[in-house]
């Protein structure tokens, strides 16, 4: 892996050491305090080669603080990973014994006693940024980017949209791509981000900034809640763009924004091409044209069958992306130079232009957040209460997909069934609808049968 590029690193220095200038909202008090200190900090490093430990974690609770040991870190060259501050002791026992960290940032968490392996080498990582993916209930892997395929991602996105700077107006967790890359493209295209409050902007009231030049970062479920608060329409309408993305929206949601005449970028991307791959323009939705995303400049994006062959136009399958911004392998195993196969179903329309058709595995995602199901069944087997379980995610109009809990044997009340759960999942995992049922819904091949599903869903409606 090669190291950062040295305009890149040049450009992140100059700019942390004014972060009035690019920099502001609520969210971001403190910003300059904290870095003070975490440079104080990394100072006992002399040369980023003289960290002879694991990555550098980075596990702050909330947005500033955790930027500025996020950027700091990057900023030295010094491998850096972005770990979630609200993981369960499970999932922090496992991050340890993947990640072996030397150094943190943040509560101290239970990988504070963990040793490197014998033959870890900090020089060959030196410039990786570790973004974590899988979590909320799932396994987490760690996606290898560094600052140029980053920075790739973010001149990509402002080169689409076109008449920047930017102001990039956020409220996403800076430990996830979506939430980190509006910091990344406001630093490397000399624009600006605004970190606001979800709860003050969900409580309907808009960020005290002009929306003229705003580009702000939303996933479908916080959508759904801003447009209940008519002030905040008002505001979104007059954004630049409403970039949206985490998650498919539903056909409702996409349909009160087209009414509410709101900018809206529909964006596709994922962990491992630095969020944004492919986006619809305001002017496409605005226009009626169908949810459909054109790769940006950085980007190709093609489908082909299970052999690997391009399929024709208009025909389904695999969705395969090659970009400037795809990630380099996940931690510790680097991958092959070239395109990335990817684990949706989708199709290309005459004009190129991509249209998803649903995910491979069963991975939900919920709120924007990650869930495996696999993973909740055994938390759910192991409590003991079920003779059996079947975890799945059912289209939502709020959540975009929500956890429905399908079980056999157990006949307690809802509230005990979550109670029972709330030290063993994070909260986005933990089901929203509980059925009982006197016998799971599968078919002859043991899958899923989403008639019965639908039925039974409609029967608890």
């Amino acid at each position: 892996m090669e190291p950062p590029s040295p305009i890149g690193l040049a450009a992140l220095h100059a700019r942390l050491a004014q972060p009035d200038s690019w920099l502001g909202g609520p969210a971001a008090l403190g910003f300059a305090e904290h870095l003070a200190v975490v440079r104080r900090r990394l100072d006992v490093i002399e040369s980023p080669d003289a960290l002879d430990t694991g990555p550098v974690v980075v596990a702050e609770a909330q947005p500033a603080p955790f930027l500025a040991a996020a950027l700091a870190t990057i900023a030295r060259g010094l491998p850096t990973a972005l770990a979630r501050p609200h993981w369960s002791t499970a999932e922090c026992t496992q991050a340890a014994a993947q990640l072996r960290p030397g150094r943190w940032f943040g509560p101290e968490v239970p990988w504070s006693d963990v040793r490197p392996p014998s033959n870890y080498d900090p020089a060959a990582w030196r410039g990786a940024i570790l973004v974590p993916t899988g979590g909320s209930g799932g396994r987490v892997r760690w996606v290898i980017h560094d600052w140029s395929t980053l920075a790739a991602a973010a001149r990509a996105l402002e080169t689409f949209f076109g008449d920047g700077p930017f102001t990039h107006v956020s409220t996403l967790p800076p430990w996830h791509v979506s939430g980190l890359m509006p910091a990344v493209r406001a630093l490397e295209t000399s624009g600006r981000l605004w970190l606001e409050n979800w709860k003050t902007l969900e409580g309907g009231m808009p960020p005290a900034i002009a929306p003229k030049s705003v580009i702000i970062s939303l996933v479908p479920t916080q959508l759904v809640r801003l447009l209940d608060q008519s002030a905040l329409v008002e505001w979104l309408r007059s954004t630049r763009a409403i970039l949206l993305g985490g998650a498919a929206p539903p056909p409702g949601l996409l349909k009160r924004a087209y009414e509410h005449r709101l900018p809206i970028a529909l964006a596709y991307g994922m962990t491992e091409t630095a969020a944004v791959v492919a986006a619809q323009t305001p002017a496409e939705f605005l226009a009626g044209e169908p949810p459909a995303v054109a790769p940006l400049a950085h980007a190709r994006l093609w489908i082909a069958d299970e052999a690997g062959e391009p399929r024709l136009p208009n025909s389904p399958g695999r969705v395969w992306v090659e970009a400037d911004s795809l990630f380099l392998g996940y931690y510790p195993t680097r991958r092959e130079a070239g395109p990335f196969v990817t684990d949706d179903d989708g199709e290309l329309d005459l004009h190129g232009r991509l249209r998803l058709l649903g995910r491979r595995d069963r991975l939900i995602i919920t709120g924007g957040e990650k869930v495996d199901p696999r993973v909740v069944e055994e938390v759910l087997r192991a409590t003991g209460l079920f003779e059996d379980v079947l975890v799945t995610g059912v289209p939502d109009d709020e959540w975009g997909q929500r956890v429905v809990a399908l079980y056999t044997g157990a006949t307690r009340p809802v509230e005990e069934l979550r109670a029972a759960l709330a030290d063993r999942l994070p909260p986005a995992a933990i089901p929203k609808t509980w059925m009982h049922a006197a016998r799971l819904p599968l078919d002859e091949r043991g899958k899923l049968d989403r008639v019965v599903l639908a039925a039974l869903l409609a029967a608890t409606s």
